[in-house]
């Protein structure tokens, strides 16, 4: 049995997909872009999130990329309690491994605050050992924060695996040392995910037996 999961928030244990694109739907055409499509999304979406928006159409030499994400966190948030909800198995999961034995923990780009807030929102936050997210007072990186929680709680990296859904959360979990299993039913398409050559589960339940296994 595997003694430590991390888990993404967004897309892994939160179904936001349809919202994301919603929103930045409407931003594409506040913008005068074209319409982008939902395979093209999948396809395409990726970390710095930069780099997503200029495939799409976004010049940053004339626009701002800070007006443009703000404009996206106003619109996300106003509507993420009402038009998002967790995947289904998410709490019924998360008890198991809990029962089983695992320590789990929540590793996002988020600001903490905010996570907590919809950790609590969702009724999950009780099934964490620690949450890992971004902090306001400190410039660190995900991936700088992530190992600074991993050496000073003493994580055995060899005995976790991560859950995540997109291409970055293997990449992520490959610079910690981690198990990289990731879900396709997030912002990335199995057309991206398979050519990394890590479990790809279909159920969030799947979790289960997958940590069991190791």
């Amino acid at each position: 049995m595997i003694k430590n999961i991390f888990f993404d928030f967004n897309g892994t244990l939160l179904d936001d997909l349809k919202l994301c694109f919603d929103v930045e739907a409407e931003i594409f055409e506040e913008y005068g872009l074209p319409e982008v499509t939902m395979d093209f999304y999948l396809d395409n979406f990726c970390f710095p999130v930069k780099k997503y928006y200029e495939k799409a159409g976004f010049d940053f030499e004339k626009e701002s990329y800070q007006d443009v994400s703000k404009r996206f966190f106003e619109g996300y948030l106003a509507k993420e309690e009402t038009e998002t909800s967790l995947h289904k198995g998410v709490k019924e999961t998360l008890a198991k491994l809990k029962e089983l034995g695992a320590k789990l923990y929540c590793y996002s780009a988020s600001e903490r605050t905010i996570l907590e807030k919809q950790l609590e929102f969702f009724r999950i936050l009780k099934y964490f050992d620690g949450v890992i997210a971004s902090d306001n007072l400190a410039a660190k990186g995900k991936l700088e924060y992530g190992k600074e929680y991993i050496l000073s709680h003493n994580i055995d990296t060899k005995n976790t695996i991560m859950l995540g859904d997109t291409a970055h959360d293997f990449e992520v979990a490959k610079a910690l040392g981690l198990t990289p299993i990731l879900v396709n039913f997030g912002h990335n398409s199995e057309k991206v995910l398979k050519p990394l050559n890590v479990p790809i589960v279909s159920k969030f339940s799947d979790i289960i037996e997958i940590a069991k296994s190791y």
